[in-house]
């Protein structure tokens, strides 16, 4: 009866232990600038640790450890491992042009407690990190002590990112929807057709977008850079109409213009935005009606203009969204645009329409063939 109790209890022990292993793993995830990665064909340096398994138990000398890549990569040079106790690593198969590389373990045990960690190396055929892959979705590394761990080891080692980082604040403006102006020029004093719109900074990114924690790294392993001749294009969305011309500016009273865009009802797009320094962006507007955007600017793209190592990106730092509102002189007030109606025209005007009409049809008649 006893028995009866004790095997089902030894049996869930088991169930609930798992599969048998000899250590953990963990790392440094490797997180790159993923345009970088297409300029150099998908070939990148990774620096040393970026995965380390620490031992559980004894790992015997004369048994085997291998380490696998992710799907598609493979070593570009010889890898190598390193540890924290006595034990030497000698390379057995794979490694140079293969994703696995198998290891044995040499000279004495690795014990409880002890470390082996991946010496820098090279990586060939990492095309699936040219798209933003995000940290927490990370390509994994595994690793595995053959006759210790039942299955491999996963630790999530190699993402990628946008490479720039934007820095943007909107500006506040009103419409002076008071004669003269009456909803056509932005309140000064005095009233002007051109206002600063927002300012902008472009830089190499450092950290990742997800988590602000892991570095980027350019495809040499180094720390994520620009070159200073990048440029970008940025796209704002937003209520436009009645805008000439928007255009960017060295200086926030928009006294020196850098580069004209092009404006449509919807956005505007400036081009030629340089990196490494705030840029201001300006509206001019048309003598028309100006539309208002209440609730500010939110929708705001970078994309690479001259550079090819940076992605695109609508993940802006949006320090603050701005606004432009309709006021009569103090703060914002609901206003609606007056409808713009087809004109009536004056007797004098209608005589002049009719007699032009007149002579157009004199003209027409006597130019065609009597039959």
């Amino acid at each position: 009866m006893k028995l009866r109790k004790i095997v089902p209890a030894f049996i869930a022990l088991l169930v609930s232990a798992g599969p048998g292993r000899a250590g953990t793993i963990s790392g440094n995830v490797a997180d790159y600038n993923a345009a970088d990665v297409l300029l150099t064909n998908n070939v990148l340096v990774v620096p040393a640790n970026v995965a380390t398994y620490t031992a559980t138990s004894t790992i015997t000398a004369g048994s085997s450890f291998i380490v696998t890549l992710p799907s598609g990569f493979e070593f570009g040079s010889v890898p190598a491992l390193t540890t924290s106790g006595s034990s030497t690593f000698t390379l057995s198969t794979g490694g140079l042009g293969e994703r696995s590389a198998t290891f044995t373990v040499a000279a004495a045990d690795l014990t409880s407690g002890q470390t082996i960690s991946l010496a820098g190396f090279d990586i060939n055929g990492a095309s699936a990190l040219q798209t933003v892959t995000p940290v927490a979705s990370a390509l994994p590394l595994t690793m595995q002590a053959i006759g210790s761990d039942a299955s491999p080891l996963s630790f999530k080692a190699f993402a990628s990112d946008l490479g720039a980082h934007s820095v943007f604040v909107g500006a506040i403006q009103f419409i002076d929807i008071n004669p003269p102006s009456n909803g056509t020029k932005f309140i000064g004093p005095p009233d002007t057709l051109t206002i600063v719109l927002s300012a902008i900074e472009i830089s190499a990114q450092t950290v990742d977008a997800a988590t602000n924690t892991v570095p980027i790294l350019n495809s040499n392993g180094s720390p994520n850079s620009l070159l200073s001749t990048d440029t970008a294009t940025v796209t704002i969305g937003g209520n436009f109409g009645g805008i000439a011309t928007a255009f960017s500016s060295s200086s926030s009273d928009c006294l020196h213009p850098l580069n004209y865009g092009t404006v449509k009802t919807g956005s505007i797009s400036i081009p030629n935005v340089a990196i490494n320094t705030e840029v201001f962006f300006c509206l001019t507007g048309s003598g028309q009606v100006l539309q208002s955007n209440p609730n500010g600017l939110t929708n705001i793209t970078v994309g690479p203009g001259s550079s090819t190592d940076f992605l695109s990106s609508n993940n802006v730092q949006n320090e603050f969204p701005g606004e432009i509102c309709y006021s009569a002189g103090s703060g914002c007030v609901s206003w609606t645009p007056p409808a713009i109606g087809t004109p009536a025209l004056s007797d004098w005007a209608m005589i002049g329409l009719i007699a032009m009409m007149l002579s157009f049809g004199v003209w027409k008649l006597s130019t065609r063939q009597t039959t």
